[in-house]
């Protein structure tokens, strides 16, 4: 096909299509993929997935939204080269510029704004308490803050892909290429922040993406987090863990997410932790360099649980018989030390890694909306925030089993 903006066209159409599917959208959400325009913003987009009325652009099939109902926004590129990666970063930098301000402009105006997606994100990535309201999160200290508004911010900003058809040969092409431009536009204007990076970049078969809670969330070195990570498996299930994490959120709907007993194998290209330099917030940027043959690896990784100590499963069913909460005090330090020879401390770190409880120095609360433990005759088990998935491990297993859950429900 010579002429490649019909060329451009007819891609762009096969992404359109191949997320406004059935089986992708839910139906009743009132949800469309459309191409057109951001209320503000001049240039077209390939593809937005939006929830509601638009203006249509005079007669056209182009439609214009405002920030707020957009969900998703598409860039799409037949080749992903460099030149073509370094075009689309800018472009929606751009678009993620305008959300952030709308953001703001919301946030300011005392809207109703739910962070509590957010608030688990953080719980997990540094297993200490999230703030539950606007003073407690003004209150933290400042690398804590950077990453909390970090968070905060991206679960109300769209998905936001860069989707290539075509392009770099290697994931290891395709990730020297994201750091090279990050590196290139390092500076106050940069359109390659971790604020303004896109959710997800495909290349092929190979794909970069964001990891700030939605769904991915990845614990880094030196109390950092991973802000990006790649992947060289199917993007198409990588592309509908995002949709789905945003219409869950952004809908408040239930989405048919399977148990997740297996999930995808990413690899480590960029970590990220708040810091503050004469005056200015910003993120400290760590990179990870891997030879093409260090990234050979299998598609998926089989979850399983880490098994707790005796000690470790008591605590976390007095945090159930709580409700959720459970204070740290010295009554219950002298407890454990009694009962099961090991300094509370100690027992609390187990559960703080499995990634299902967050703990203050007074105070260890379950992650979410809930916890499930399952305990063994010994006195040992596991624990984790879903109990489907920890029922059917072990099950797999065959392991005999007594669970004890709880549920914190709205």
């Amino acid at each position: 096909m010579p002429h490649m903006p019909t060329l451009g066209s007819a891609y762009e159409a096969i992404a359109k299509q191949g997320i406004d599917q059935q089986f992708v959208l839910p139906p009743n959400l009132d949800l469309r993929v459309v191409s057109g325009f951001i209320e503000g913003l001049p240039n077209q987009i390939d593809a937005m997935l939006v929830r509601g009325e638009g203006q249509r652009y005079a007669l056209t099939d182009q439609y214009i939204y405002p920030a707020r109902q957009v969900l998703c926004v598409l860039e799409v590129k037949k080749t992903l080269n460099k030149a073509a990666l370094r075009d689309g970063l800018a472009h929606l930098a751009e678009i993620s510029r305008h959300f952030l301000k709308d953001f703001d402009t919301r946030y300011e105006s005392d809207e109703d704004l739910d962070f509590s997606h957010a608030r688990s994100s953080f719980e997990q990535l540094t297993g200490r308490l999230g703030p539950r309201n606007t003073q407690e999160a003004d209150s933290l200290p400042i690398r804590d803050r950077i990453l909390y508004g970090l968070l905060a911010r991206q679960i109300h900003a769209p998905v936001a892909v860069l989707l290539g058809f075509d392009g770099y040969a290697t994931e290891q092409g395709l990730r020297t290429a994201v750091l090279d431009i990050i590196e290139s536009k390092a500076g106050n204007n940069s359109d390659a922040t971790p604020e303004l990076l896109p959710s997800l970049v495909t290349a092929g078969a190979f794909s970069v993406i964001k990891c700030t809670g939605q769904p991915y969330v990845i614990a880094g070195p030196n109390d950092g987090f991973i802000i990006l990570a790649s992947a060289r498996h199917n993007i198409a299930r990588i592309l509908l863990e995002l949709l789905w994490t945003k219409i869950s959120v952004a809908c408040n709907a239930r989405m048919p997410f399977g148990p997740d007993l297996d999930f995808e194998s990413l690899k480590e290209l960029l970590a990220a932790k708040g810091a503050s330099r004469d005056g200015h917030l910003g993120f400290e940027l760590a990179t990870y360099e891997h030879s093409e043959k260090k990234l050979q690896r299998s598609e998926v990784k089989v979850w399983e649980p880490t098994r707790l100590s005796a000690a470790a499963v008591y605590i976390a069913e007095l945090v159930s018989f709580r409700f959720g909460s459970l204070k740290l005090d010295a009554s219950l330090a002298d407890d454990i030390r009694n009962e099961h020879q090991v300094e509370l401390d100690a027992a609390v770190q187990e559960l703080v890694d499995t990634q299902t409880y967050c703990r203050s120095q007074t105070e260890l609360r379950a992650i979410g909306s809930g916890a499930a433990i399952a305990s063994l005759e010994d006195g040992t088990g596991y624990a984790d925030r879903y109990r489907d998935r920890l029922q059917i491990w072990c099950d797999q297993k065959g392991l005999d089993v007594t669970f004890m859950s709880h549920v914190l429900v709205d």
